[in-house]
């Protein structure tokens, strides 16, 4: 029964000690985000919510088969301009610093020197071509000069000439050909350029607004659900002060006090006292045993020495000398009534078990048990000012990054703009002509242009065959000028034709040509070249400025000391930051934070410095608990086990033990059983009264041996089984006192423990929750911190505005189609002039003349009058 009762109360310490109430509860925190916090509070939260996927994806631009086209047009630009822009000058005219003198003139004369001479050259041929083909038909129609005169000198050479204007034109009409196909390719580019621009800015003014609402999304995501989950730790760990703060002092207190190695010095000591108490009460039973059978014995033995000398008496000298008897009136030498009376030990034992010492144990584990109760009983005023002070922290946070969030909202606005660009299309320019009507007038004019140059290509073509026909192989190889085919003639006759219509539409195409390129070539040199430098180098000459320490630096708003945007931005001219940074930042897709340099207009170190809002040293420093009131032991008790104690050493096992072992009577049964056998065996076979005596002396003989083996055997079997009682007392009670003295040591050294150093063990593991909390704060600190400045709002898709829609779309598309149009007829228009030239050679070859030259080799055939007819003269 004992055994089992000590059996549930270690299964009751054990079970105290691993409480579920002394237990985190929850001992892990998570979200739906998946933040995630141990039982240490060390957290770990999940990575940003990216939002939703931008559209634009950042590429180069894709040319569409255009790109030799392109290349030549912008060799051509840049051979037209000087290798690197006069940004300096250009500044210095707009804000005065520099004078509109002849240095400044011959400065821009050497970088714009190609562009001007390629305007001059525009509008001169303007001028003059006309009046050049005014002129050229004048003297042809006029005056038959300028092969106007329907007669040709041949001469040896005439045949490789026109074979060689043949070549030539055939390669000039190659050359016009591609430059029809490339203005047909580039009017069709321009026919969709309007939609793809809609589309670009349209894709770009979403992502734009995407960007808003997924940096907004991870502000809340930071700032709101960050801080839930924070605070959801914070106020885990504040509702758990009592497992985490007492059970650390319990635990403190355990290892410095040994209050677990002294509630089990105490729970031992209950089956030892347990066992004493059995074997002391044992000892005292087999003391009572002897005491019985020793009288018996002396009664015996007393009685059978009167026996026999009474028997003696009566034999007399028959019997032989009488035995001496004195042993047995003697009786035992060993008197029980000597041994120590252990009733008062066995008191005391009883005592000190009376005061349960099991219940000791409980009642002692109970009172430590409570320290974590009384911590969370004590601390119940400051978890409630911490978790208001949490709440405040959330506010400050919440406004700081709200106002962030409210600013990005400005992104909303974009898909106004984005459906009005979608509208393009159909908005009303003047009376009911629309965006889209203009868009097919200009594709009309594209086409007729395409169309005239198409015409040139093949009235000079196919005026190349005719004649190539009619001289090679229909017979005219030999024949005389006035002998010519009409297929020859009418070769000649479509050749003439394509200078006439060069000379009528010719200048009136280079106007086109010249207009757009005064336009679209510094747009390509100026704009375009510095737009796609990857080194954003415009924006340096014109806007970003550079360190105070280098002196002024010239912006397009004039002399700058320092960084322009920052001037204009924070007002600290310091702050480096620039539109070439930025973009190269972008670009790199990095967080709007460190790409804008938002550190110097939100201080976010004050924000998040929650010590100055949440003041958990000062509050947790507030917490008193008193640990000296708890009483492990009752100083009665404590006297009991002290009591208990001394009379353990009073107990002398050696002295008892020794008389134990001492002989019990004198007696010598042996010698005396020699004598009565003698006696008896004298007195066999005589008369009476000798045969009486004789049958006494064989009873006293059985009556000794009776006293031998069973009453002296009680005798010396009770002195061997309380030896063995007092040696198991022995076995037990021997180390009692040390165990007594170390308990009470243990005791007094737990409850000065208590006492004296618990309120301190208290503050100190205080201030290891402190420590925690604020631990919890600065994960959060650093959390939003490097989010803010690595992950949040990462602006990508402004490179991807500056890339899609100034380079890509409007150098891209926009000017380099512009570009094309003019550099496709200027080159037809180039090899126009040079067909022009070629077929007045060549159809003064391939015509019917009217009369042959007096010097020509045919001129002894009969003559042949003019004919009337000048299409198809008659053969």
């Amino acid at each position: 029964m004992k055994s089992c009762l000590l059996i549930l109360l270690s299964l009751y310490i054990v079970c105290c000690h691993g409480n579920p109430n002394k237990e985190l509860s929850p001992k892990t925190v998570t979200d739906s985000n998946g933040n995630y916090a141990d039982e240490e509070s060390q957290l770990t939260y999940a990575a940003i919510p990216e939002g939703i996927e931008y559209i634009v994806k950042p590429e180069e631009y894709k040319y569409q088969g255009l790109l030799p086209l392109i290349n030549g047009m912008q060799g051509f630009v840049g051979i037209s301009f000087g290798k690197e822009t006069p940004w300096d000058t250009f500044l210095g005219l707009v804000d005065g610093s520099v004078s509109f003198d002849q240095a400044t003139i011959l400065e821009l004369g050497k970088w714009a020197g190609g562009y001007a001479a390629c305007l001059v050259i525009g509008f001169l041929f303007f001028l003059i071509f006309p009046i050049v083909g005014f002129c050229f038909c004048c003297c042809r129609c006029c005056c038959s000069n300028c092969g106007g005169k329907m007669m040709q000198k041949r001469d040896d050479n005439t045949s490789a000439w026109r074979c060689c204007y043949i070549i030539t034109l055939f390669l000039s009409c190659t050359f016009l050909f591609c430059g029809m196909v490339c203005t047909y390719v580039t009017n069709e580019r321009m026919s969709t350029l309007f939609s793809e621009v809609t589309q670009t800015v349209q894709e770009n003014t979403v992502d734009l607004q995407s960007f808003g609402n997924n940096t907004i999304t991870q502000i809340n995501y930071v700032a709101i659900d960050g801080f839930n989950f924070t605070a959801k730790v914070m106020l885990r760990d504040l509702n758990n002060i009592g497992p985490i703060v007492g059970g650390a002092v319990e635990e403190s207190l355990s290892q410095q006090a040994g209050i677990d190695a002294t509630f089990a010095q105490l729970l031992a000591l209950d089956p030892v006292l347990v066992n004493m108490i059995t074997d002391l009460t044992d000892v005292e039973n087999k003391k009572q045993a002897i005491k019985t059978s020793i009288s018996t014995l002396d009664a015996s033995m007393t009685q059978l020495a009167t026996d026999i000398d009474s028997t003696f008496a009566t034999c007399g000298a028959t019997c032989g000398s009488a035995p001496d008897t004195t042993g047995l009136k003697d009786g035992t030498n060993f008197d029980p009534d000597s041994m120590p009376d252990f009733s008062s030990e066995l008191q005391d034992l009883e005592d000190v078990q009376d005061s349960n010492l099991t219940g000791l144990v409980i009642q002692g584990q109970e009172e430590f048990d409570n320290i974590s109760v009384r911590v969370e009983t004590e601390s119940q005023s400051t978890v409630q000012t911490i978790t208001d002070m949490v709440s405040d922290f959330e506010t400050v946070v919440g406004d700081a990054l709200g106002g962030v969030s409210d600013m990005l909202t400005l992104f909303d606005s974009i898909s106004n703009l984005t459906s009005t660009i979608g509208n393009l299309g159909n908005m009303t320019l003047t009376g009911s002509l629309t965006v889209d009507d203009l868009e097919k007038y200009r594709w009309a004019g594209g086409v007729a242009l395409t169309c005239f140059v198409l015409l040139i290509f093949l009235l000079q073509l196919v005026g190349l065959v005719f004649g190539c026909l009619g001289c090679c192989c229909c017979g005219d190889k030999n024949s005389t000028p006035t002998e010519r085919g009409k297929v020859s003639n009418c070769g000649g006759l479509l050749l003439m034709a394509s200078v006439g219509l060069v000379f009528i539409f010719g200048s009136l195409i280079m106007l086109l040509v010249t207009l757009t390129y005064v336009v679209g070539a510094p747009l390509e040199e100026i704009a375009c070249v510095n737009l796609r430098d990857p080194e954003y180098t415009i924006f340096k000459n014109l806007i970003d400025g550079g360190s105070p320490d280098t002196g002024p630096h010239t912006t397009i708003l004039g002399d700058q000391e320092g960084y322009l945007l920052g001037d204009m931005a924070f007002g600290d001219p310091s702050i480096p930051l620039t539109v070439s940074g930025m973009l190269t930042d972008c670009e790199n897709d990095k967080s709007a934070w460190e790409a804008l340099y938002v550190d110097n207009f939100f201080n976010l170190n004050e924000v998040l410095d929650f010590k100055s809002t949440i003041d958990v040293d000062t509050e947790i420093d507030k917490i008193s608990v008193d640990l000296s009131t708890i009483e492990l032991i009752s100083p009665d008790t404590k006297t009991e086990l002290t009591s208990m104690r001394d009379a353990i050493d009073g107990i002398d096992f050696t002295g008892l033990k020794s008389e134990l072992s001492e002989q019990t009577v004198t007696a010598d049964f042996q010698s005396l059983r020699t004598t009565l056998q003698s006696a008896a065996d004298n007195t066999q076979g005589q008369p009476s009264p000798l045969d009486t005596v004789h049958t006494n002396l064989i009873n006293h003989i059985a009556e000794l041996d009776r006293i031998e083996t069973e009453d002296y055997a009680d005798v010396k079997t009770s002195q061997d089984e309380m030896y063995i009682s007092v040696q198991n007392l022995e076995s037990t009670a021997t180390p009692v006192p040390d165990q007594i003295n170390s308990l009470v040591t243990a005791l007094e050294s737990t409850q000065s423990v208590l006492q004296v150093d618990g309120e301190q063990i208290i503050k100190n593991e205080s201030s290891k929750f402190a420590y925690r909390v604020v631990g919890v704060g600065e994960q959060y600190a650093t959390f939003v911190n490097n989010t803010i400045r690595t992950s949040l709002g990462k602006c990508k898709p402004i490179s991807n505005v500056y890339q899609s829609i100034l380079v890509n779309t409007l150098c891209g598309s926009v000017i380099d189609s512009w570009n094309c149009v003019w550099f496709s007829l200027g080159w037809s228009i180039a090899f126009m002039v040079l067909g022009l030239i070629l077929s007045v050679k060549l159809a003064k070859h391939i015509r019917i003349m009217e009369e042959l030259h007096p010097d020509d080799p045919g001129t002894d055939l009969p003559y042949r009058p003019p004919t009337t007819n000048k299409v198809a003269p008659e053969a």
